[in-house]
């Protein structure tokens, strides 16, 4: 038993003196002036009531001083990509489709053939109204010539003009009924969708083709109220697309009125897709400039977050710790770019969680990279 007593009275003294060495080491490098960046406190003999436990220790937080530099502000934003257009073009007549002129999946320009209806006895109901319409002319035309002689009468000549118009009107309709036998593209794009197939029959104004714009992409994004006012139009973008790179874009629409539910903005952004290697309805992240700003790198890991969301730093102003709010500019893996510190300020860095708001501080200054 007194063996035991004798151990637990040795370990005590061991425990002693190393306590008594670094309270002793730490008394001398505080006040011999060893660390020049230790802050000197106003008045120590006073009381503080917000002195923290860890200045009382000596314990010292690292600290940078703020070199503010120019750096672009970019606003990062989600979205999905669009075609500049989406067309569906449909019959403008009824009968059989006889002939298709395009594929799927392949481009088309304005004016390529995309369906062939049958043409019936059109052509034969052509040649018959072109014949009407030239007799018709003929006996107008005679009956003219008599008019300026005095051998025909004014009902007569409006009867031959009557007759001359409706044969011409006549030969029109069967020439618009022929043209329409013909579904052309309207416009260039991508053919997504034929609607059609040989031998199905179609009736008027139903669906034969959906052709998409492709050379040039729309990417809408959302952008939260709080920076939209930051966009302008013309603003370039980079676009990156999951698994399939990013491209360079511009801001080409700023929404004047926010969606109802999400209360973000959209923003329209428009791209180059010449290789038509991008299509639409893919996810993408949008980079917007927009300007630059005075900002500083610091790890993401010395920031603070208040009570209500805002996030902050904390600086050394008369020897306390202050809160100052601040504005992520860019953010990254290992370092953001943030706005709203003085320049020239301390920011404290490693360990300042374990200081408050108002508290005096003792810190050192380390290199900022």
């Amino acid at each position: 038993m007194m063996k035991i007593k004798s151990s637990y009275l040795l370990a005590g003294v061991v425990a002693l003196a190393v306590t008594g060495w670094m309270l002793s080491d730490n008394v001398v490098n505080k006040f011999q002036g060893r660390d020049p960046a230790i802050i000197k406190l106003a008045d120590t003999k006073k009381t503080d009531k917000k002195m923290t436990g860890a200045l009382q220790l000596g314990f010292k937080v690292s600290a940078v001083q703020v070199k503010n530099k120019p750096v672009k502000r970019v606003i990062r934003a989600s979205g999905v990509s669009e075609a500049s257009f989406e067309m569906t073009v449909s019959s403008t007549a009824s009968g059989q489709i006889v002939a298709l002129g395009a594929i799927e999946g392949n481009k088309v320009k304005t004016g390529d053939v995309l369906a062939r209806l049958d043409q019936g006895t059109l052509i034969e109901q052509i040649n018959a109204a072109k014949a009407n319409l030239e007799v018709a002319k003929r006996r107008r035309e005679v009956t003219e010539r008599l008019a300026k002689e005095n051998f025909s009468a004014p009902l007569e000549q409006a009867e031959r003009a009557a007759a001359f118009a409706v044969a011409k009107s006549k030969l029109r309709q069967l020439q618009q009924q022929l043209a329409d036998t013909v579904v052309f593209a309207p416009v260039s794009g991508h053919l997504e969708t034929l609607h059609i197939e040989k031998g199905e029959r179609v009736s008027r104004d139903m669906a034969i083709a959906t052709i998409m714009g492709l050379d040039i992409l729309s990417v809408v994004v959302a952008v939260p109220q709080s920076e939209v006012a930051r966009i302008k139009i013309g603003r370039n973008v980079t676009v990156t697309f999951a698994g399939n790179g990013s491209r360079k874009g511009l801001v080409k629409k700023i929404a004047a009125k926010s969606n109802s539910e999400t209360r973000t903005f959209d923003v329209k952004i428009e791209l180059p897709n010449k290789d038509r290697k991008l299509r639409a309805g893919m996810s993408v992240e949008a980079m917007i400039n927009a300007g630059t700003t005075q900002a500083f790198a610091m790890s993401p890991a010395h920031l603070s977050v208040s009570g209500d969301g805002a996030l902050t730093a904390k600086i050394v102003v008369k020897g306390r710790v202050v809160m100052v709010p601040i504005d992520m500019i860019q953010s990254g893996e290992e370092m953001v770019f943030v706005s709203g510190l003085p320049n020239e300020a301390i920011l404290l860095t490693v360990g300042q969680g374990f200081v408050e708001d108002g508290a005096r501080v003792a810190y050192k200054l380390t290199d900022a990279s």
